[in-house]
């Protein structure tokens, strides 16, 4: 299931158990309540996990991309060292 789609069923839950309190009637829905917050906090630990490992992708995949760019440009330049440079720019 979406991680967005569960937070909303979770927060949708919760709404609804909050609603359908009756004073006096508070021990079960009380821990039904603490029970989705649990879970809320742990789709939120996980969604941080989750953001956390793609920034760490996203700057490997920039090293390797700038890494590969500088390679490649020095190959062209090296290729094109007999040319002019008007004819280079």
């Amino acid at each position: 299931m979406n991680i967005e789609a569960q937070i909303l069923t979770l927060i949708t839950r919760i709404r609804a158990l909050e609603e359908s309190m009756q004073p006096g009637d508070d021990s079960s829905k009380t821990i039904s309540i603490a029970q989705v917050l649990a879970e809320l906090t742990d789709i939120r630990a996980e969604m941080r996990q989750d953001l956390a490992a793609l920034g760490d992708e996203l700057a490997g995949l920039r090293r390797h991309m700038n890494d590969r760019f500088a390679t490649i440009q020095s190959e062209l330049l090296h290729r094109l060292g007999g040319l002019p440079p008007e004819v280079i720019n």
